[in-house]
């Protein structure tokens, strides 16, 4: 109990300083140095006082246990939180990016375009006449890869001066679109692309679309009217190819083989033997039930880049599924039918048959002129 007294002590010399602090509050100057003490007293009593009761207290308190240690293995790891992966945002498949005049007529226009399709900006060729419409329309698929068979414009000349909206692609990752081509694969989505692209103008007739492609823009003509099948659409309304292939295994053989470090590793991945599902995919032989549109096959018969056998093979699977197609072949004809306007003349009569009905007449010999004097300008343009 010492420390309880001390405490005591602390506690009247804290008082008694205050106290004599505050009778004394009034002094002069002269007392200051020895009054100014007296509050450092009182202060220093109550420390003490503090200092000692706390003391006792501890003494008197209940001691606390020391908790028991937990190992490791006992504490429950955090569960790490992933921040979601932001949605990436683009405009729709279809949505133009850009249209940039190239040339003009008094019935035409001719536009630089740039589209989106799978987020991706795919570049391409749109033209038009330039009266009111609305207009039916023609998605035009470019052959080649890469630089080869790239568009250049000219190739939808004979479709708009003929009275038709057209729009080529020239496929992601060319002509500084983004992406990579895999001919075949996901990039046909740039020509499906062009279905609600084509919608979305108002000089557009949604309802009177076709379709043409050459070589592997025929293959692409033939995997779009598939992906329509599956999804229950009908917006290609009919379809020409020339020189189209449709078997790409047989047409690997054709080449002799050579076609494996040129083509099929780089775009597809793997080669017919490496891969055979994938290129079943691609070919239209393989699914002829899946094509369900008036198709018109061209085929030049001295064509020495694609066998007319193929063109003839799927025609007969074609008919054996019930599909309505029809064939020409062309004596002497090669790959690009050079000696037959390209095959445009029978194209048009074709399509006309199934997106025509409106009086207009839309026959090659009708505008052979005006296609001739448009032509011209754009192959100028690429000296």
């Amino acid at each position: 109990m010492k420390e309880k007294s001390i405490a005591d002590r602390g506690l009247r010399i804290a008082n008694w300083g205050l106290g004599f602090s505050i009778r004394n509050s009034q002094f002069t100057r002269r007392d200051m140095t020895h009054r100014s003490a007296l509050p450092m007293l009182c202060l220093w009593g109550l420390a003490l006082a503090l200092a000692l009761t706390g003391a006792v207290r501890a003494q008197d308190a209940t001691p606390i246990s020391t908790p028991t240690p937990v190992s490791a293995p006992e504490i429950a790891p955090a569960t790490p939180v992933t921040p979601p992966t932001p949605t990436p945002v683009h405009p729709p498949d279809g949505a133009i990016e850009r249209l940039a005049l190239l040339h003009v007529t008094p019935r035409s226009a001719y536009y630089a375009l740039t589209y989106w399709s799978d987020g991706l900006r795919v570049t391409g060729f749109l033209g038009r006449p330039t009266s009111p419409g609305p207009h039916p329309a023609i998605i035009h698929n470019r052959g080649g890869y890469d630089g080869v068979g790239a568009l250049t414009g000219v190739e939808i000349v004979p479709w708009v001066e003929a009275g038709y909206v057209a729009v080529a692609s020239q496929y992601r990752g060319n002509a500084g679109g983004d992406g990579h081509e895999d001919f075949g694969g996901a990039d046909v989505h740039d020509v499906t692309a062009l279905i609600p692209l084509l919608r979305g103008l108002s000089f557009v007739d949604g309802e009177r679309i076709g379709m043409f492609g050459g070589s592997r823009g025929g293959m692409m003509a033939f995997l779009a009217l598939k992906a329509q099948t599956l999804a229950g659409d009908d917006a290609i309304k009919a379809a020409v190819t020339v020189g189209a292939i449709s078997d790409l295994a047989r047409w690997d053989r054709e080449r002799g083989g050579t076609l494996a470090e040129e083509l099929w590793r780089p775009l597809v991945g793997a080669t017919p033997a490496e891969a055979p599902a994938l290129f079943a995919e691609r070919s239209a032989v393989h699914w002829p039930e899946l094509i369900a549109v008036p198709l018109l096959l061209l085929h030049g018969e001295a064509d020495r880049e694609v066998s007319p056998q193929q063109t003839r093979l799927l025609a007969d699977a074609l008919r054996e599924a019930g599909a309505p197609v029809e064939t020409i072949f062309y004596p002497g004809g090669d790959h690009a039918l050079t000696a037959y306007h390209n095959g445009v003349p029978d194209a048009l009569t074709w399509l006309a048959r199934y997106l025509g009905g409106d009086g207009v007449d839309r026959s090659f010999v009708a505008h052979e002129p005006a296609i001739a004097a448009v032509s011209t300008w754009f192959l100028a343009r690429e000296k």
